[in-house]
């Protein structure tokens, strides 16, 4: 699912079908004030809001495939079953909300929020510019996932008993967990240097920090730049 502007709710239930409600929202008053006004003589007549809605679906091969015209605003709520993989993504006036949904995870919003609620399964989420929170009931094993933000904060909450490889970093926030994460020092990337300008190697470290939690499994990678990375175990 692909949209441009608006918010995509979606939860999980006992349905065996996709349930789609789209909400058109209305053009602000400033939206209105702001255009360029007709040069028809319109005098004594109402304006009749052309509010219509335009979004397309289709499934194949039991996959649902949900976009909008990049017109307008356009909030979704969908209901799936509950053993159900998603792959979601919004750029502008709205916000990603998942809440028991069990399956692969692909999401990604540029500059709204991304909050997952009571999941099992597996996760990677983008939010360029604001918070991502997720609560795992379950995760399933042996699969590498990574959450990652510029300018939000990255909250996870994981069942204690979990078995992964941290990988994290921020570059200008703090990191914080709960776990008895054993932690290793970064290891220094040394790359073949340009021999013509006296260098022969470049060394590079980088402030990760790794480490295993219940004695490591797969990867688990958070990286952020201007925001804290909260790592919880539940």
């Amino acid at each position: 699912m692909n949209i441009i502007n608006g918010s995509i709710t979606i939860k999980g239930s006992d349905t065996k079908e996709v349930i789609i409600k789209g909400i058109k929202r209305e053009k602000s008053k400033s939206y209105h004030s702001g255009r360029k006004t007709t040069k028809n003589d319109v005098s004594g007549l109402k304006r009749i809001s052309n509010n219509s809605l335009e979004f397309n679906a289709e499934e194949y091969d039991n996959v649902v495939r949900v976009q909008s015209t990049p017109n307008g605003t356009t909030d979704f709520e969908i209901e799936v079953p509950t053993n159900f993989s998603l792959k979601i993504s919004t750029i502008n006036k709205g916000d990603i909300y998942v809440e028991n949904v069990n399956g692969t995870m692909d999401v990604s919003n540029i500059n709204g929020k991304i909050t997952l609620k009571d999941i099992s399964g597996s996760v990677s989420a983008d939010a360029l510019n604001k918070d991502i929170t997720v609560n795992f009931i379950k995760v399933t094993p042996n699969v590498a996932m990574a959450f990652s933000s510029l300018n939000g904060d990255i909250d996870i909450t994981f069942p204690k008993t979990i078995k992964a490889d941290i990988k994290v970093k921020s570059d200008r926030g703090e990191i914080y967990t709960d776990f008895d994460l054993k932690a290793k020092p970064s290891q220094a990337k040394i790359t073949k240097g340009d021999k013509s300008k006296g260098n022969a190697y470049n060394v590079k470290v980088e402030k990760w920090i790794i480490g295993a939690i219940n004695g490591g499994g797969a990867e688990i990678l958070f990286k952020n730049f201007n925001g804290d990375v909260i790592i919880r175990a539940k």
